[in-house]
C-alpha cells in the first residue's frame, strides 16, 4: 500500500494559510492573558506614596493610617506618609483620591461617612465611589450600640418608643453629622415607628458624649469605644441594643436590633483602603497582602479594640467592593426618602 503523503505540500495553501492565521490568533490570545507585569508595576514603590484620610490628625482614623504607613515603609522599603484632609465626613478628601492619577502614589483610608452616603448628602462632591475607586482591601468594621442616659427609664428600644410618646418634650439624639450613618439609622428608626425625635449634630464624639454628661443629650449612637466604654462602666449610660448580626462579645447582654424587632437597624461602621480608579491591578495586589500583615501587629490590634471595632483580615477588593457598592446604595435610599441633603 502507498504511504500517504502527510507533509504540508499535501495541504491545499488556503487550508495552510487560515491554519497559519488561527496558530498567531492563538498566540497573540495567550500573549494577552500571559502578558508580563511592567517594569514600573513590579518595581513599585519607587517614590514616596501618599496615603490619605479624612480626619483631623490624632483621630482613630488618622492614626490608624499612620500605623499601616509605617508598616508599608518598613514592609516596602519606600516611605508613605499620611496626609490629613479633615472636612465634610471625608467627602472632601474622598473626592481629591478619586480625581487623582491611578498610578498606585496616592491611597486613601475611606470610611463610611466618605463612601456609603457622602456623595448623596452632599451631590457637590462629584464622585461615585462605586466608579471612581478602586478598593484594596478592609480595616475594620464592627458594630454600633445605641445608648441613653441612665437615669432615664429606658432598658430597650420598646421602652424607648413608649417613653418618647408619653415625654413632654421629644428626646434628643446626638449623631456625627448630617447624613452620617449615626444619624441615618435614627432617621429608619423614625421611619418604621413612627416617634419622632429631636437631632442634634456634633463635629466629634467627644462633643457629643460631653453633651450627654451635661444632659442636654439623651440617646447616641456610637461604637463601642475608649469614649463611651468607661461612661457605660461608670454607669453614666446605658447600652439598650446594638446593630450587628450576633451579639457582641465586650456586651453580650446587650440585645440585637434585629432581637427587638428593628433588623432595619443591622449596620456597621467600617474603614477601608482604596485608591484611585485605574490602579494596576499588581499594585493593587501587593498593597492588600501588606495591609494585612499591617492589621496583624499588636499596635493595630489595640486601636480596633479602643474604637470598637474589630479586623478579620484584608479580605479581597472584591469583597470590599460588593460592601461599597451594598452601603452606598442602601443609604442612598433612605436618603432620597428622608429628603437629606447639604450644599447644593
Amino acid at each position: 500500500m502507498k504511504r500517504m503523503d502527510v507533509s504540508d505540500r499535501a495541504v491545499p495553501a488556503a487550508m495552510r494559510r487560515r491554519g497559519v492565521a488561527l496558530a498567531v490568533a492563538g498566540a497573540l490570545a495567550c500573549a494577552h492573558v500571559m502578558q508580563p507585569v511592567s517594569a514600573a508595576d513590579q518595581a513599585y514603590p519607587e517614590k514616596p506614596v501618599r496615603l490619605v484620610v479624612g480626619f483631623a490628625t490624632g483621630t482613630p482614623p488618622e492614626i490608624m493610617a499612620r500605623l499601616i504607613a509605617n508598616h508599608f515603609t518598613k514592609a516596602m522599603g519606600q516611605a508613605f506618609y499620611v496626609d490629613a484632609r479633615p472636612g465634610a465626613g471625608s467627602t472632601i478628601a474622598t473626592a481629591a483620591v478619586a480625581r487623582s492619577r491611578p498610578d498606585g502614589y496616592t491611597l486613601m483610608l475611606g470610611v463610611a461617612s466618605g463612601l456609603g452616603t457622602g456623595p448623596h448628602v452632599i451631590p457637590s462632591a462629584g464622585y461615585d465611589p462605586r466608579r471612581d475607586l478602586d478598593p484594596i482591601g478592609f480595616v475594620q468594621r464592627g458594630p454600633y450600640y445605641i445608648s441613653v442616659r441612665s437615669e432615664l427609664p429606658i432598658h430597650d428600644l420598646k421602652s424607648m418608643l413608649a417613653y418618647q410618646k408619653s415625654a413632654a418634650t421629644p428626646l434628643v439624639f446626638g449623631s456625627l453629622g448630617i447624613g452620617s450613618v449615626h444619624h441615618l439609622i435614627w432617621e429608619l428608626l423614625m421611619a418604621k415607628s413612627g416617634a419622632q425625635f429631636t437631632h442634634l449634630p456634633f463635629g466629634g464624639t467627644p462633643q457629643m458624649v460631653n453633651e450627654a454628661l451635661a444632659g442636654r443629650v439623651d440617646l447616641m449612637l456610637e461604637t463601642a469605644s475608649s469614649l463611651t466604654v468607661p461612661y457605660v462602666k461608670a454607669g453614666k449610660f446605658r447600652y439598650i441594643a446594638m446593630t450587628g448580626e450576633a451579639r457582641g462579645a465586650k456586651f453580650p447582654d446587650v440585645p440585637t436590633a434585629r432581637e427587638q424587632g428593628f433588623p432595619e437597624l443591622e449596620s456597621q461602621s467600617w474603614w477601608v483602603l482604596v485608591a484611585p480608579k485605574g490602579t494596576p491591578e499588581t499594585i493593587v495586589g501587593k498593597l492588600n497582602a501588606e495591609l494585612a500583615k499591617a492589621l496583624q501587629s499588636p499596635d493595630a490590634q489595640q486601636l480596633l479594640d479602643s474604637v470598637g471595632g474589630a479586623s478579620s483580615g484584608a479580605g479581597t477588593p472584591r469583597e470590599v467592593r460588593a460592601l461599597i457598592r451594598t452601603e452606598y446604595e442602601r443609604w442612598g435610599d433612605v436618603i432620597t426618602k428622608a429628603n437629606i441633603k447639604v450644599g447644593g
